[in-house]
């Protein structure tokens, strides 16, 4: 079993926290947060929040894990990778997660602190890196790649041989064509589907739906 503190303080952080539990094989004993943001907090979730300046004196690299968990919402870009490093750097191994229900192949390979929630799939010699979170019944195809950091939204859809850059966001129920090519922080938002290549910093987004007038549905009865 693994003892695991929690980088973040949001509702993220505490369902990660409470998959984490469920599962009964680790469990979360402390949250952290950089000092400025605790105030006079002494805990979060039940369990104590400390200072991610201090935290290797009261939790050190030797007998836990850290976990970053801090969603792609943050306000603070790149917020994620920024706490990866330091925390590295205090000498912390990170702890990835893999909800029973998934489905992760052999020949896939898992960076550090990732994050696969229920009824994943990661199919044979895919490569899911640093920091990634894949949100329930996500699809990751055969020999697709996701950027460090980036995030995939529940029923995110990948076909086989992607490759993705840094800290993208897939928004739920997108989808991602075969063979293509996606740059650092691209969005692409919920429902819209992907068919080309796309440059650093774009963003997709489906086109505006089509309202039509209530009575164009009426049944004749």
């Amino acid at each position: 079993m693994n003892d695991i503190v929690i980088f973040g303080d949001t509702s993220f952080a505490a369902i990660v926290a409470e998959y984490i539990n469920s599962e009964k094989e680790n469990r979360v004993v402390a949250f952290t947060l950089d000092a400025e943001y605790i105030n006079d907090r002494k805990t979060f979730e039940g369990v104590p929040l400390v200072a991610f300046e201090h935290i290797n004196e009261k939790y050190p690299p030797e007998n836990y894990k850290l976990l970053i968990a801090v969603s792609a919402g943050s306000k603070a870009k790149h917020l994620n990778s920024k706490k990866f490093d330091e925390a590295k750097s205090k000498g912390y191994q990170f702890f990835t997660f893999i909800h029973s229900t998934s489905f992760i192949a052999d020949t896939a390979k898992l960076g550090e602190n990732v994050l696969i929630f229920p009824h994943v799939i990661v199919e044979p010699r895919a490569i899911i890196n640093n920091g990634v979170i894949v949100r329930s019944a996500a699809y990751v195809s055969h020999e697709t790649e996701i950027g460090a950091f980036s995030y995939l939204a529940p029923r995110a859809t990948f076909s086989g041989k992607i490759k993705t850059g840094s800290h993208c966001f897939f928004g739920t129920n997108s989808t991602i064509r075969d063979g293509l090519t996606i740059g650092d922080d691209v969005i692409i938002g919920a429902g819209a589907t992907a068919l080309k290549n796309l440059d650093n910093q774009t963003v997709l987004k489906v086109a505006e739906s089509v309202v039509l007038p209530v009575d164009r549905f009426k049944l004749n009865v």
